[in-house]
């Protein structure tokens, strides 16, 4: 049986908060710990006590009372207590920041639904019980191939690994992944960013499209003046959420170290510091390594990757070991032709070229993440003598 909601109520008609007590105790969901009249006793008692939920009485305007505490308390699991159930009213308690609203004279029947949502809510952002890791692709320097890694890594751990995986794009202004997927999902991180922490798994899951992989992907919003309406707040809130639901989350990060990728750098278990084998690209990324210094971050999370590598006698991979003081993770075989077609015919590398390095590669990689795969993938006929010979592969030039 889950843990009762150890609850706060805030509600001037004592009848009404006697009623709910007793509810609470009968359906042995809710504990009513902590009662007052007014919001900013509420804010004071949740800010020292920190209850897993609060049922806030409405009078009027729901805004006037629920959004302070939404506000300040972004975890905490509101339902707005009203006499009005009408459409307009839910809507403004909800854009306040409620998550369900309890008409008066409350139902058992009503507590208890309510309960079981806030208990779904309360599990999935319980850090014991996240299942998931987030690995987060990052490059302060565009074109170094972040996108590419992050679509075929996933494809990877999902189809090799049995992994359930999403990858999440964070490049909001101008993101690429659903184009290396192919898919046109009918919602974005946009409408995820806005139910992350009110809706239950089944609501989230139906946010996000998935790809013939498996792998399922968060989109980038439709317009580029959208990413200004999603916070720092609201992406932490998201992969929380997408943790519980997935084993691993892949973040598409943008090039820049602003408030939003560096909540995303925080919260990732591994950190896959992308760089080319050039002297700007190097430059930029020994930067970057100085930053996470300066913040705390640079231990064994952050793995640094080579992209499109060739060996270049001038520039060794144990002088950038050394240059960087950061061992070198992976180095990404350079196959550009593979990768442009790859990219510009909508398919994942594992779909145009399973047997190239640098699609074997991206299989090596998430062995290196997750240890030796169990192939999930239906095995390939092999073709016959007569067929190599007269259908051969054709190579991208």
């Amino acid at each position: 049986m889950a843990e009762k909601l150890r609850t706060l109520i805030i509600e001037i008609d004592p009848e009404t908060v006697r009623q709910i007590d007793i509810l609470g105790r009968q359906t042995g969901t809710v504990d009513i710990r902590w009662k007052t009249v007014s919001v900013a006793e509420g804010a004071e008692i949740v800010r020292k006590f920190r209850p897993d939920m609060a049922i806030v009485g409405v009078n009027g305007d729901p805004t006037r009372v629920i959004a302070p505490l939404a506000k300040e308390f972004p975890h905490l699991y509101i339902l707005a207590l009203s006499a009005m159930r009408d459409g307009d009213h839910v809507l403004q308690a909800m854009r306040a920041g409620a998550h369900d609203l309890l008409t008066r004279p409350v139902r058992e029947v009503d507590l208890c639904i309510a309960a079981e949502k806030a208990q779904k809510t309360r599990v999935r952002k319980d850090p014991a019980e996240r299942r998931g890791k987030i690995v987060s692709v990052f490059s302060n320097k565009g074109g170094n191939g972040t996108t590419t890694i992050a679509s075929n890594l996933a494809d990877a751990l999902a189809t090799r690994h049995g992994k359930k995986v999403i990858v999440v794009d964070l490049v909001l202004a101008l993101g690429d992944v659903t184009m290396f997927f192919n898919v046109s999902p009918s919602y974005t991180i946009l409408d995820l960013a806005k139910n992350a922490d009110k809706a239950d798994p089944e609501y989230l899951h139906s946010l996000l499209a998935r790809h013939q992989s498996g792998v399922y992907i968060l989109a980038d919003p439709p317009r580029i003046e959208d990413a200004d309406h999603i916070s720092a707040e609201q992406v932490r809130e998201m992969l929380m959420a997408l943790r519980s639901m997935f084993d691993v989350v892949i973040v598409d990060t943008p090039h820049q170290f602003d408030e939003k990728t560096l909540t995303a750098l925080e919260m990732s278990d591994t950190v896959l510091l992308v760089t080319l084998l050039n002297l700007p690209s190097l430059k930029n990324t020994q930067r970057s390594i100085e930053l996470f210094c300066r913040l705390g971050f640079l231990d064994e999370r952050v793995r640094l990757v080579l992209s499109r590598y060739l060996p270049n006698e001038e520039i060794s991979k144990e002088s950038i070991e050394g240059i960087m003081n950061c061992p070198i993770f992976f180095a990404v075989p350079n196959d550009y032709p593979t990768v442009l077609s790859s990219v510009n015919r909508g398919k994942l590398l594992s779909e145009i070229a399973p047997d190239k390095e640098v699609t074997l590669a991206f299989r090596q990689m998430a062995e290196l993440l997750e240890g030796p795969a169990t192939s999930h993938e239906p095995p390939r006929k092999k073709r016959g003598f007569l067929e190599r010979v007269f259908r051969p592969e054709r190579c991208a030039r």
